[in-house]
């Protein structure tokens, strides 16, 4: 039987985090503008306000890897501390694994909601077999995404 494993990655940053978590949220389908090496296209599947159960398709290249498309579902949510669970559902990223998802907590450094922040995302998966390789690759995307991110709202 296989197990679940996990691999992690902390990035700090500068912007806000508030800022920084509705990029990942509200504005989630304008993502390719910020970081288009990485993201071709955020699809949300359902209307209004990104929550518990809302589904997304994503279109990506993973670092050293070619495209990928991903159908995902929100299956943890907390606004209040900026953090997200996405299920991968079915997709390219699901080859090779039984289960995998995605874990997104953006935390300030300081009291207040301007100024430097923890960005940390988790990929915890469980391999089909011994033979699959660990998912680097997508937890490489998820820095640059976060890099691109960070300095676009820096910009702005």
């Amino acid at each position: 039987m296989a197990q679940l494993q996990k691999l992690e990655s902390v990035t700090e940053v500068k912007c806000c985090p508030d800022k920084l978590y509705l990029m990942f949220t509200r504005d989630a389908p304008q993502l390719y503008k910020y970081v288009p090496k990485v993201i071709e296209s955020v699809e949300v599947i359902g209307e209004g306000e990104i929550r518990l159960g809302t589904g997304f398709v994503w279109t990506f290249v993973p670092q050293g890897g070619s495209r990928m498309v991903s159908k995902q579902k929100i299956t943890a949510v907390d606004n209040k501390n900026r953090s997200i669970t996405y299920t991968v559902l079915e997709g390219d990223d699901m080859e090779g694994f039984n289960g995998f998802k995605y874990d997104l907590d953006i935390t300030p450094k300081s009291c207040t909601t301007d100024g430097t922040s923890l960005v940390k995302w988790s990929v915890e998966y469980e391999k089909a077999n011994e033979d699959v390789a660990d998912p680097v690759g997508i937890l490489k995307a998820c820095e640059i995404v976060t890099a691109g991110m960070n300095l676009h709202l820096l910009e702005g």
